[in-house]
């Protein structure tokens, strides 16, 4: 053999370097070829594969993809151009380890209480199977086709996933039924093209996307539990008169029950008797479920044991996706929040829970006795009368509000009153009358209510400030599009109802001078502007400066008085609204929690009184 020259050895070396810096700085070309992986022995089968014929029928067919989101659409064609077309999940036939990993994650959507379905998961699977099982057609724009619909699907199914983690899968307006007036975060083309260019490194970016929310993850682990609950369900209690009695053999399945529902130890042994212990444990799953404790069993309780698997694992998925959402702004230190489910407002000042208290909230209709609340698509609307979902900044405080009686409730209430005793209502009520034409007074005597077409009304109610009125002493407003506020309220006894959705809209606050206290605090108002505040209301001074007060607010009440007209001095009224403005505005957030973790850590329940779950589940497809 003729020995190498020195020189061609020498040029042999440097082409050969020449070679792997090229693979090593060209990584898109050489790893994501060659490199990346093997072709999967059961595609021998396809002989008339080409790995340019495929690359080639891409580059014609991708350009022409299409999706409803814009952004879907031009971030796909986009991560295709810049690979020259070419398959990423699909190269040489398929790329079993990537297909691998996102099917997993796919599959593994139920425990954030979604179907996979929603990601295409049974059409992805189904499909390599078809390959695998050589059931494509074996020429090449048959075959060519094939892979590329599982391309694209593949691709999509990814995106949607990443897009469900980030901000949900539903649009939280349309699923709130339309009452939903936050700003929230939505997948733009920026988090598209991000999260395309990231699906290279597959593994890391889907491990990145797990919600790593403390509060999300203990949802999570609910979920989880009752999972594996349904398969491993418990008979269920006959509903009868045997828990009226102390004892009974029922009692050994209700003790089952209990630890099925996890509020008595797996170790407890089962008794035919109401022990004390049984009572704890009973008690324990009614605080859990907001039914009032007592020392004997009832009807209600036996009921809401008997609640299958399935109940708890939707009340957990439909709030596990109102986790997803982003709402702008996030919550800081210091808010306000009002769940409706749970008829509370809690006031939070540097994280701390500062107050809390009942509320009442705006009333709803079966959507089975509302036709037209509930859509073709399964969706049910929101009431009228339901309160706003929102955020907002309780901007000035009002005291001794008058009520400006909203035209809807003056036509479909007052109307009908006004008919049968035009001034006996107005008495009674402490109201005067207005004309909507020219803002004037109207004596009610003027007026016959039997002629006024009920379909336009000209004339407005307004209720006086006081005790009586409807919102009470005080009223919270903030900015809205829904006109609705939190407000003190006449009627007390609503607050000892245990389902206090009864309003128009607005929210009603059992407590609401210890909420204007923390507000007060908050914008350091010191004990002579509290005092201030207090002779506004009513009260008598405690103080020289408080007295000195009151006697600049009658003399201005006197020049008020005699700047009015002969006319209008039949109208006056001494005590009338003063709005207290605030520098630190305190924000509102008013939500939607059908569970929630209480202050010890516990999964609390709460019925779904505005019939809101149902369209979560149906985006999320765990309603199937």
């Amino acid at each position: 053999m003729e020995h190498m020259k020195p020189q061609g050895i020498f040029q042999r070396k440097l082409l050969a370097l020449t070679i792997g810096l090229v693979c090593i700085f060209n990584l898109s070309s050489c790893q994501d070829n060659s490199l990346r992986h093997p072709k999967p022995s059961w595609f021998k089968y396809y002989t008339a594969y080409s790995a340019q014929e495929q690359q080639t029928f891409y580059q014609q067919q991708i350009p022409q993809f299409t999706d409803p989101d814009s952004n879907i659409q031009y971030g796909i064609r986009s991560f295709y151009a810049q690979r020259d077309y070419e398959p990423f999940w699909t190269s040489k036939g398929l790329d079993e380890s990537l297909s691998g990993t996102l099917l997993q994650y796919l599959g593994d959507a139920r425990s954030h209480g979604i179907n996979p379905e929603q990601f295409a998961y049974t059409h992805i699977a189904s499909t390599i199977d078809s390959l695998k099982n050589h059931l494509v057609v074996n020429q090449d724009s048959a075959l060519y086709q094939r892979l590329m619909d599982l391309e694209l699907s593949m691709t999509k199914s990814y995106l949607r996933y990443a897009t469900t983690m980030r901000y949900g899968i539903s649009d939280p307006k349309v699923v709130n039924g339309g009452k939903w007036l936050y700003k929230y975060e939505k997948p733009d083309t920026t988090f598209v093209q991000e999260t395309l260019a990231q699906m290279k490194k597959l593994e890391k970016s889907m491990e990145e996307m797990q919600i790593q929310d403390p509060v999300y993850k203990r949802y999570q682990q609910e979920l989880a539990g009752w999972m594996q609950k349904a398969e491993r369900e418990t008979d269920t209690l006959l509903v009868g008169n045997w828990y009226k009695k102390s004892e009974g053999a029922s009692y050994r399945t209700l003790c089952q029950r209990l630890k099925w529902v996890g509020v008595l130890d797996s170790s407890a042994t089962d008794t035919n008797r109401l022990t004390p212990k049984v009572l704890e444990a009973v008690n324990l799953f009614r605080a859990d479920n907001a039914i009032p404790v007592s020392d004997t069993l009832d009807k209600e309780t036996v009921e809401k044991l008997n609640r299958h698997a399935s109940y708890y694992i939707n009340r957990l998925s439909a709030n596990m996706e109102r986790l997803r959402w982003h709402v702008t702004p996030a919550k800081d230190k210091t808010f306000i929040a009002v769940n409706i489910p749970d008829f509370t407002l809690c006031t939070f000042v540097e994280d701390t829970v500062a107050f809390r208290t009942r509320i009442c909230c705006g009333r709803t209709a079966n959507p089975a006795n509302a036709s037209w609340r509930k859509k073709s698509n399964g969706l049910i609307l929101a009431a009228k009368s339901e309160s706003p979902l929102l955020y907002s900044k309780i901007n000035y405080i009002v005291l001794n509000p008058e009520w400006s009686i909203p035209y809807d409730i003056i036509k479909n209430e007052y109307y009908y009153k006004l008919c049968k005793s035009n001034t006996a209502v107005v008495n009674k009520e402490h109201l005067y009358i207005k004309d909507a034409r020219n803002g004037q007074y109207v004596k009610p005597e003027t007026i016959d209510w039997n002629k006024v077409n009920k379909q336009n009304i000209p004339y407005r109610l307004y209720q006086t400030s006081g005790r009586y009125n409807a919102l009470g002493q005080i009223k919270f407003s903030f900015p809205n599009t829904e006109s609705v506020y939190l407000h003190d309220t006449n009627n007390k006894g609503a607050f000892k109802r245990r389902v206090r959705a009864l309003s128009h809209g607005c929210i009603r606050v059992e407590n609401p001078f210890e909420l204007a206290e923390v507000i007060y605090d908050l914008n350091e108002f010191d004990t002579i502007r509290k005092e201030q505040i207090d002779i506004i209301m009513g009260k008598e001074p405690t103080t020289e400066k408080g007295e000195k007060y009151l006697e600049k607010l009658e003399e201005q009440d006197s020049i008020r008085y005699e700047k009015l007209s002969d006319y209008d001095k039949q109208f006056y009224r001494k005590l009338m609204p003063t709005s207290i403005h605030l520098k630190k505005q305190m924000p509102l957030y008013i939500e939607y929690y059908t569970c929630f973790l209480d202050d010890k850590g516990r999964m609390q329940y709460r019925n779904d009184i505005y019939y809101k779950d149902g369209n979560i589940l149906i985006y999320t497809g765990m309603d199937k």
